[in-house]
């Protein structure tokens, strides 16, 4: 899928370049590769083209923040990876080459920090978003101790942050969990109504600590603009209203809500994205 080419010449003659830098898995990975092709005004994501190799059947929400809401050229170098976790030593991913977060930040600190002179970033025209936690949040809930666990799982990314803000950072964009609960894996697993009160009741406390952070974030560096973008919104006014669609789902990201048991489809997607657009109005989006 590609967008109509003159979708792409609208901001070719921009007058400014603006970018985004973005962490976290297969809700956000185009499964680009900051070795290939670079994100350009022909082709914002760089690689693969438009809209990227996505879990969710064609476009995510950084292939639409990129293409459909974007106020000028937003170039894109999307540094997550599908499997993610925050450290793969506390929650381990489905395969060990699984790029962790950690694991991310430090592909940003040898290629993107400093700013090399294929992407010219800075401080001001450049958003840094975090979505992370579906993978960390599936595979703690049932342990013990997960709230501890969950604790100690936050504040490692918010060290990765800080190391991200040392790099030059200054613009925030955290997204919260969503709610997995409603994903087909879950409503339909096993034994739903054990899991799903305890899961919800684990994405719930996640979130807390995750605003928490962002706002000690925020005091603690008052050049940074931290933003949390709720992303349950997002998707549970979809699902209320999906009917049978919200129930099932279908590898072509339309048909029903869900991409896959555990993945959204197009939909959800680009309602995460024009959340993200509408926390950022003005300075990155229309």
């Amino acid at each position: 899928m590609r967008l109509p080419s003159n979708l792409w010449i609208q901001h070719d003659s921009a007058a400014t370049t603006k970018y985004v830098i973005s962490f976290g898995d297969s809700y956000t990975s185009t499964t680009f590769n900051i070795t290939g092709t670079k994100p350009s005004a022909a082709n914002p994501l760089g690689n693969p083209p438009y809209p990227g190799w996505t879990a969710s059947g064609g476009t995510n929400w950084i292939s639409d923040i990129v293409a459909k809401y974007n106020n000028s050229l937003l170039l894109s170098y999307n540094l997550a990876y599908g499997g993610a976790t925050v450290n793969a030593s506390l929650v381990a991913p489905y395969l060990p080459t699984v790029y962790s977060i950690i694991d991310q930040v430090d592909e940003f600190q040898e290629y993107l920090s400093p700013p090399p002179s294929w992407a010219p970033w800075d401080a001001k025209n450049t958003l840094f978003a975090v979505w992370i936690g579906v993978n960390d949040v599936a595979g703690s809930w049932y342990q013990t101790s997960a709230a501890a666990l969950e604790r100690e799982i936050l504040d490692q990314l918010f060290e990765q942050i800080e190391h991200v803000y040392q790099g030059g950072a200054r613009n925030f964009a955290l997204l919260t969990v969503p709610p997995i609960e409603r994903t087909p894996n879950i409503m339909q697993g096993s034994d739903p109504d054990y899991t799903i009160p305890r899961l919800k009741a684990a994405i719930e406390h996640w979130n807390t600590i995750l605003v928490e952070k962002a706002e000690a974030l925020a005091q603690t560096h008052h050049d940074a603009i931290v933003k949390v973008v709720d992303t349950q919104p997002a998707f549970n006014n979809i699902l209320d209203s999906g009917g049978a669609a919200a129930d099932c789902w279908n590898s072509d990201g339309v048909t029903c809500l869900w991409f896959n048991d555990f993945h959204p489809g197009i939909v959800i997607q680009d309602a995460v994205a024009q959340a993200v657009a509408a926390a950022w109005k003005g300075s990155f989006f229309t």
